[in-house]
C-alpha cells in the first residue's frame, strides 16, 4: 500500500543498471547485474532525510538470490573509501544503502543510522534487508545535507544492489519539500521500479519503448537473430572464426608445426616410440625415434632375463637354495632350488655336537645287543 503524508514530492524510486557482469569478465560476479537505486523528486532543492522501517511500516529489499557484499565493502555508500578501489576493484560493485553519497569523498559526514544492525548483518551475509520490528530503524541525515538534495537531475542516490536474482522492495522515505523541515513528506510502501525492454536498436529483442540495456540479446558470431548459421568464409561450417582458414599442422610438438595454421590438416610429423608394448609408446608418433623403453628383468643370472629390456620391472626369477639350514642358502632368491647340507656326524651318538667319552659309554652299553 502506498501512503502519502502532506504533499508527495517523490515521483518514483528507479533502478538504473550500471554493470552487466556477463560482459565485465569478472568470474566472481558472472550472471549478476549491479543497479544504482535513485529516488526521483520534484524540485531541485527537495531533500531526502530518512529511509526507515518498523513493524507497522516494514522496510524490505529482497532478492531471489544472494546480494553480493564484498568483505572490504560497507553497509553504507558514504563509508566506501575510494582509495581502495584500484587495489580491490570488486568493492565498486558492493551492495549498500545511502542518502546521496556513493563514497566517503562525496559525503558531508551528516548521515547516520539507528536500529539497523540486525538487518545489515543479514544483508552482509548475502541475505535480504528487512526492518520490521516494533522498535524500528532508520538511515538518516540532517537537514541541509548537500548530498541529500535532488539537484539539477532531480534525483537522490539511495542504494546500490548487485545480484542475479529478482528484486522486490517496500521502502518508507521521509523528505523535506524545498529543503524545509517544516514541509516534511513521508511516503510509505513504495517499490523500486526496474527497467524493462531492450533499448538497443541493434539487438535481436529491441523494444522501442524499452529502457533496459542489460536485457538486450545480440546475435552470436555464428548465428543471426533467427538462429541461422553465418558462414562468411564459405568453408561449409560456422566455427565462430570466420576468417579464411589456414591449413597446416597445429601440433606444437610436431617437426612440421605451423604457427600460422588455424585448421589442422592431419599432416603433422611427430617422432616418438611406435612400439605399443613399450612403456613410453606414443600413439600420435608417425616415426620411431629409437628411444622406446621396454620393461623386463635385467639380471643376467635370472631365469627370465631379458636382454632387450631397458627398464627393470622388478620381476626377476632367481633360482637357489631357500632353506636357511642349507650351507648355500641365499636370501635373495625367489625360486626354490637344491640345497647343500653339512655331512652328519655319525659318532655323535648323544647329539651334543661333539664326539667324546659319553658317546663311547653309550656305545658300550649297547655293544653286543641285537639291533631292532
Amino acid at each position: 500500500m502506498l501512503t502519502f503524508f502532506v504533499q508527495a514530492q517523490i515521483t518514483q524510486i528507479v533502478a538504473e543498471p550500471i554493470a552487466d557482469h556477463d560482459t565485465t569478465g569478472i568470474a566472481e560476479l558472472e550472471g549478476m547485474i549491479t543497479y544504482r537505486i535513485y529516488a526521483e523528486l520534484t524540485h531541485a532543492d527537495d531533500e531526502i532525510s530518512a529511509i526507515f522501517g518498523d513493524s507497522e511500516s516494514p522496510l524490505s529489499v529482497t532478492s531471489t538470490s544472494d546480494f553480493f557484499n564484498h568483505s572490504l565493502g560497507s553497509d553504507l555508500g558514504w563509508e566506501i573509501n575510494p582509495a581502495l578501489l584500484p587495489f580491490f576493484p570488486l568493492i565498486q560493485y558492493d551492495s549498500w544503502f545511502t542518502i546521496g553519497a556513493s563514497n566517503s569523498g562525496e559525503s558531508s559526514n551528516m548521515g547516520n543510522t539507528i536500529g539497523m544492525e540486525a538487518a545489515f548483518d543479514d544483508f552482509n551475509a548475502g541475505g535480504d534487508f528487512v526492518v520490521d520490528n516494533p522498535i524500528g530503524g532508520s538511515i538518516f541525515t540532517l537537514a541541509g545535507d548537500p548530498s541529500a538534495s535532488a539537484g539539477d537531475d532531480l534525483r537522490v542516490l539511495i542504494g546500490q544492489l548487485t545480484t542475479t536474482g529478482f528484486i522486490e522492495s517496500s521502502l518508507n522515505i521521509q523528505m523535506f519539500i524545498n529543503g524545509l523541515q517544516s514541509q516534511n513528506s513521508v511516503v510509505q510502501g513504495i517499490s523500486i521500479v526496474f527497467p524493462t525492454g531492450c533499448d538497443d536498436l541493434s539487438a535481436c529483442n529491441y523494444d522501442p519503448s524499452g529502457s533496459d540495456s542489460s536485457s538486450c540479446i545480440y546475435p552470436s558470431e555464428c548465428e543471426d537473430c533467427e538462429g541461422n548459421c553465418t558462414d562468411d568464409n564459405d568453408n561449409g561450417f560456422c566455427d565462430c572464426n570466420e576468417q579464411v582458414d589456414v591449413l597446416g599442422c597445429t601440433e606444437s610438438e610436431a617437426d612440421n608445426y605451423d604457427p600460422n595454421a588455424t585448421m589442422d590438416d592431419g599432416s603433422c610429423i611427430l617422432g616418438g616410440c611406435t612400439y605399443n608394448s613399450a612403456a613410453n609408446f606414443n600413439a600420435q608418433a608417425t616415426y620411431d625415434t629409437g628411444d622406446c623403453i621396454f620393461a623386463g628383468c635385467m639380471n643376467p643370472i635370472a631365469l627370465n632375463y631379458d636382454a632387450s629390456a631397458s627398464a627393470d620391472d622388478g620381476n626377476c626369477l632367481i633360482l637357489g637354495c631357500m632353506d636357511p639350514v642349507g650351507i648355500d642358502f641365499d636370501p635373495s632368491v625367489n625360486v626354490p632350488g637344491a640345497c647343500e647340507y653339512p655331512a652328519p656326524c655319525i659318532a655323535d651318538i648323544d647329539g651334543d655336537g661333539a664326539v667324546d667319552v659319553f658317546d663311547l659309554l653309550i656305545f658300550f652299553e649297547s655293544y653286543g645287543n641285537p639291533c631292532e
